[in-house]
């Protein structure tokens, strides 16, 4: 079991102010039981989480702390949304030094195809 869960398990306990013997009174079960699953020696079976999550009030997502997983794959998607915009950057960059500062330079066109490129070469590479 993870230790994460089973940290978590032992908190909400405490926070609802239930002893070891009285949450195994509830659920039916031995104290031994939920030590085990407190110390992560051992894992509580489906119904008894759906209980858990009735007696704590909460989701079972959140009795088992799904949030962090969420979070994680959030962070995935930041990283490729961090990738994307560096050719629309360069891309205002380049109208911006061209509008304000007539700064038409041909020289400009090949800095603006570098991101381009990249930005090509990113999506083929994904596809495959």
């Amino acid at each position: 079991m993870n230790l994460e869960i089973a940290e978590r398990l032992t908190n909400l306990r405490k926070e609802k102010g239930y002893s070891q013997e009285e949450l195994a009174a509830q659920l039916g079960i031995s104290r031994q039981a939920i030590s085990k699953w407190e110390r992560g020696e051992a894992s509580p079976d489906t119904d008894n989480l759906i209980l858990l999550s009735k007696i704590y009030g909460i989701g079972l997502d959140e009795l088992l702390n799904i949030d962090g997983f969420k979070d994680a794959e959030e962070g995935n998607n930041k990283k490729k949304l961090v990738k994307f915009p560096y050719p629309v950057l360069v891309t205002i960059i380049y109208l911006i030094l061209g509008f304000s500062y007539k700064l038409w330079h041909p020289g400009w066109i090949l800095y603006l195809t570098v991101p381009i490129f990249y930005y090509v070469a990113v999506k083929i590479d994904r596809s495959k």
